[in-house]
């Protein structure tokens, strides 16, 4: 069983730099954090246990990595985490790693500290290779919203370039060619996928992408006021926006609303993700559903059912579909 002095030894560090990187408790140099994180994958060390011991020893706890809890999308995912832990006995715990990969690294470790007997990640920083040194190591991993080769019978995702090109596609029957897109300002796989699949839309259609109307803020309500402010200045050069999530399209059509802006009469707005609040929006914001309740649901089914080593459960295939309401109209 290897143990903390031996991954020291292997990264060249001392055993206080291979705990502080692990920990997360304080900062050190970029080529000593790699080579604790590289020596710890290699030798298949974990605080406090070791893979195998892990495996070994049940627990009431089941680990969730989300993003941020104060967007939608992850309450949304944590509750139908929690409906089926607790028809499983068993008892949540959540962190959260704000899409930045030392943050993801240490709530990784520590969700793998608590004997976790299922874990669901949604971690989009860290990187193809560490995630893959974690999967290996813990067999009952399943990710959310990412697909990492060679471990695709463990990701529970959507089509996001798919969902997307049938938003911008929409938009385009129904006479927008000029179509603003706001984007996520986070390098993640699912932004770029989603401004693909918008990108293709407008390709397919014999229109050409103009870079001016590509705005990048955060995913939230905030972020997109925040586009919307550069949006007003853009206002003669679109006739429509496709939004990363409804988050930000919520955020644009406050701010547009209150700019005197009429929705969809002057703008049509489309969002993604189909969360509870686009239906109660004014109007209501037509939108791409992202089936996250059934996504949460099936990967702790599936991550519960690996553990106990009965691997008796399928993932399903998750689709996305458009839901017309009333933020687009005909010009």
């Amino acid at each position: 069983m290897p143990t903390i002095r031996d991954v020291a030894k292997l990264a060249n560090v001392s055993v206080a730099t291979v705990s502080r990187v692990l920990n997360g408790t304080a900062k050190v140099s970029d080529a000593a954090r790699k080579a604790v994180l590289d020596a710890q994958q290699s030798l298949g060390f974990y605080l406090n246990a070791n893979a195998k011991a892990l495996a070994q020893k049940d627990s009431e706890t089941v680990g969730v990595l989300v993003s941020d809890l104060s967007d939608p999308y992850f309450g949304v995912m944590v509750k139908a985490c929690e409906e089926v832990a607790h028809r499983k006995d068993k008892i949540l715990m959540v962190a959260q790693g704000f899409h930045e990969e030392e943050r993801e690294i240490r709530a990784i470790n520590n969700l793998i500290s608590h004997q976790c007997s299922g874990l669901i990640i949604h971690a989009l920083a860290i990187s193809d290779e560490q995630l893959a040194g974690y999967m290996r190591n813990f067999r009952y991993m399943v990710l959310i919203n990412r697909i990492l080769p060679g471990f695709e019978e463990r990701c529970v995702n959507i089509n996001n370039f798919e969902g997307m090109k049938t938003a911008a596609s929409y938009l385009i029957s129904q006479g927008h060619h000029k179509i603003a897109y706001v984007s996520s300002s986070h390098r993640i796989l699912d932004a770029d996928e989603r401004f693909k699949g918008y990108v293709s839309a407008l390709e397919e259609s014999g229109y050409s992408f103009d870079p001016k109307l590509l705005l990048k803020e955060p995913p939230s309500l905030e972020g997109g006021a925040a586009a919307a402010e550069k949006l007003l200045a853009l206002r003669d050069r679109f006739t429509g926006v496709c939004c990363y999530n409804d988050a930000m399209a919520a955020g644009i059509m406050a701010k547009f609303t209150e700019a005197g802006i009429k929705i969809p009469e002057e703008k049509s707005i489309i969002g993604f993700d189909n969360l509870y609040m686009s239906s109660c929006l004014t109007p209501p914001l037509t939108t791409v559903t992202n089936p996250v309740f059934t996504m949460g649901q099936s990967a702790i089914q599936l991550s519960l059912s690996l553990y106990s080593g009965k691997n008796d459960f399928t993932l399903p295939v998750f689709a996305t579909d458009l839901i017309k309401r009333k933020s687009v109209r005909h010009i």
